[in-house]
């Protein structure tokens, strides 16, 4: 197998992508508004509400915070297993993409089919906090009214544009035939 800068950049950024997940998985979604992103303040993730966002302990789980609010705690739910699958699902990807470099051409539609699965299931936890964000569940308020999207949220959005931009680098690289080697001409 050839070595070519786009599977380079594809195993780089793969690498990155899964990174952004691993960390954005269990910090914030959610914050004050009127706090900065950094603060050590209120904030919800995908597991739970903490009043100090870099410790380690909850103060309410999403079931119990919107237990009147059976959508609510259903997508955040979604999103826990969703955002967990994506993890395996990046890190493979990326382990896979770092092979690739060095041998075994097939592993190609491997990651393709690994990174389009990871477009899919990390669309599912970003897309289930955006409707969060902007819905009125029964009688849960929208998070847009007091929060705002936090650091985690953020990173997802990115790891999951990564993904996209890595479905391109993949197709960039496929080793293309020229039409000369496959054409018989008759003399």
């Amino acid at each position: 197998m050839e070595f070519t800068l786009a599977l380079l950049l594809y195993a780089v950024l793969q690498f990155i992508a899964f990174l952004f997940v691993l960390v954005a998985t269990p910090i914030d979604m959610f914050r004050l508004k009127e706090d900065g992103r950094f603060d050590n303040s209120l904030c919800i993730t995908l597991w739970g509400l903490k009043n100090k966002c870099y410790g380690l302990k909850y103060e309410d789980d999403v079931f119990s915070l919107w237990s009147v609010c059976g959508t609510r705690t259903q997508r955040f739910r979604t999103s826990q297993a969703f955002a967990i699958i994506s993890i395996f699902v990046y890190g493979l990807a990326a382990v896979l993409g770092f092979i690739l470099l060095w041998c075994c051409t097939y592993l190609r539609f491997v990651c393709l089919a690994l990174n389009v699965t990871g477009i899919v299931t990390l669309c599912v936890v970003w897309a289930s906090m955006a409707v969060t964000y902007y819905t009125l569940d029964g009688q849960c308020f929208g998070m847009r009214f007091s929060m705002k999207f936090g650091s985690g949220f953020v990173l997802l959005v990115m790891a999951w544009c990564l993904d996209i931009i890595n479905i391109v680098l993949l197709l960039l690289s496929w080793p293309v035939g020229h039409a000369s080697e496959n054409v018989e001409t008759k003399e």
